[in-house]
This record gives C-alpha cells, structure tokens and sequence, in this order.
C-alpha cells in the first residue's frame, strides 16, 4: 500500500490545485452556532497543512457539517493526512471522517435505531425512527456526500480512496464491522 508519507503526498499532488476559498465562502451561511466563530477563526487563518491534530480535534471535530463544498475540498487532504497520522490525539474525528466517507443509503436509519433496541422507551425509539427515515428518504444525506465527494476529480477520489485503504490497513481493527470495506464499496472502489 505505501507508506503514510506516500500516502500524504500523493494527497498533496490530487489536491494541489485547490485554491482557498474567499473568508465569507469557508462555512455555510445558514450555520449559526456557537462552535462558528472559533470555527471560521480557525479556517480564516490556517491552511491545511498548517492545522494541529490538537486544533482539529477541539475546532473542527464535530462541525464538519458546517464547511461548505469547497472549503471542505481545500481542507480534505490534511483531515485524511490526519487520520493516519492519528496516534490519539484526534479524538473522534477519525470517526467522523469514516461516516462523512460513506456514501449513505435508506438502510442505514434501521442501523442507526440498533442502538436503541432493548431500550424501554418504545415510544421515543418510534418517534426517532420516524425522523431517521424521513431523512434518509428524503436524500439530504445523500445529497451532502455528492455535493462533498461526487464533485471530486478522478484523481482526487483515487488519492481518497488509496488513503482509506491505507487507514484500513492500519485502524482497520478498531472498526470490527469492516465498516472501512463498506465505505470502499459503497462508493470509492470504482476508483481503483
């Protein structure tokens, strides 16, 4: 597979001719939330390959959804290059990533209400498989993988891919599921 570093370059080479957005175009224009400002912050004055996991993990880690298309772009690489570069510090970034890197599909409202079997509150499990489905089927989530990574280059999507198969290689036992193949399968393996 290569080494990380061969990994990371060959993320540096796919991506390298993403430009960074203008300030105003780094988050979406609807994201009022309190994690923004250090967000924007953040993102205003850093590159890519400029972010601290430490950064990654307290600014970025939870407000992915936040980046719009081509700020997400520009910042791609370093988040993949800090995932396998991941030695504890990241947090549950890597996990975020893994989930932002499969493509979704209406199934995956039933594996999310797995969690909640057994629970005794029938009622709530109900109401909140209702809302998983209504979203799923409504192809949102869908919607946001495309507008992420089906406008990637073909370049690009096969320096993502060979990056997750190098996070496979290395972290593929921490996901006991194999949830890595299924993002591979999904969506990046015609990307070989």
């Amino acid at each position: 597979m290569g080494s990380n570093q061969a990994v990371i370059e060959a993320l540096k080479v796919a991506f390298g001719h993403r430009k960074k957005p203008d300030n105003h175009r780094l988050l979406v224009a609807d994201a009022f939330d309190p994690e923004r400002e250090p967000l924007e912050t953040l993102l205003v004055a850093k590159s890519p390959w400029e972010l601290t996991p430490t950064e990654i993990r307290d600014v970025i880690s939870g407000n992915l959804w936040m980046l719009t298309p081509a700020a997400f772009h520009y910042y791609l690489p370093a988040f993949l290059a800090a995932m396998l570069q991941d030695d504890g510090n990241l947090g549950l970034f890597s996990d975020e990533m893994v989930d932002s890197l499969t493509r979704p599909n209406v199934g995956d409202a039933e594996l999310l209400l797995e969690r909640f079997d057994g629970q005794s509150e029938l009622a709530f499990v109900s109401s909140l498989g209702s809302i998983y489905h209504e979203w799923y089927s409504s192809g949102w989530p869908d919607t946001l993988f495309l507008h992420r990574y089906g406008t990637l280059t073909d370049a690009e999507k096969h320096a993502v891919l060979v990056c997750i198969e190098r996070f496979r290689e290395l972290y593929g036992d921490d996901y006991p599921d194999d949830e890595l193949g299924e993002v591979i399968t999904r969506y990046w393996s015609a990307y070989r």
